[in-house]
């Protein structure tokens, strides 16, 4: 197997490189919220593209299950989950995506750590299933599989209108903890990006 010259480069993301290769990914681009870090990726010194690390989402049934997040321990453990919001190659070569994604894993950890001043326990991440998007590379690192979610989510505009349920794309969930280590059982809120 061939081994890549990877370099991820951390950006911020209203970056014009990352903005643009952004643009061209399967799901819509409307911002990303949360604690968030952006990558671009260099193949060699040739941009080839993004891939982004950002808060989890609140409640996914079998994601809580498989990090054992419970309603008491939810607020102070999430943060040390991060969800691979964004991951697009505009290169493809034989293993590239899952040489990244393990790359990304251990520079996003150390980086999500110094930055949000939490470590890293596992990381989510939401597939739009297709006929040639099936997840492949989440397995080829090892990511456990999940299952799906239910296809719809709870949505709300600011802190004090009332949610209201929606119709999503029901996507495939995997997961992956980091061994020895485990959830966070203390928080303070960082947004200093």
């Amino acid at each position: 197997m061939a081994k890549y010259n990877i370099n991820l480069v951390r950006c911020k993301r209203t970056d014009p490189l990352y903005q643009d290769i952004r643009n061209r990914h399967y799901v819509a681009n409307k911002g990303c919220h949360g604690q968030q870090l952006h990558y671009l990726i260099y193949l060699d010194d040739n941009l080839v593209g993004i891939i982004s690390g950002a808060s989890s989402v609140w409640a996914v049934k079998s994601r809580d299950e498989y990090f054992g997040l419970t309603k008491e321990n939810k607020k102070v453990a999430l943060p040390s989950i991060i969800n691979n919001v964004v991951f697009r190659l505009e290169t493809h070569l034989p293993n590239l995506a899952t040489q990244v994604l393990s790359v990304w894993r251990k520079i996003i950890s150390v980086d999500w750590e110094e930055h949000y001043k939490v470590k890293v326990h596992g990381f989510e991440t939401f597939v739009v299933e297709e006929d040639f998007r099936k997840g492949a590379l989440y397995k080829a690192d090892n990511w456990d599989f999940l299952g799906q979610t239910y296809g719809n989510t709870k949505t709300h505009k600011g802190l004090s209108t009332p949610s209201e349920r929606i119709s999503t794309t029901p996507k495939l969930i995997f997961a992956k903890k980091i061994p020895k280590t485990s959830l966070s059982t203390s928080y303070t809120p960082t947004w200093n990006l």
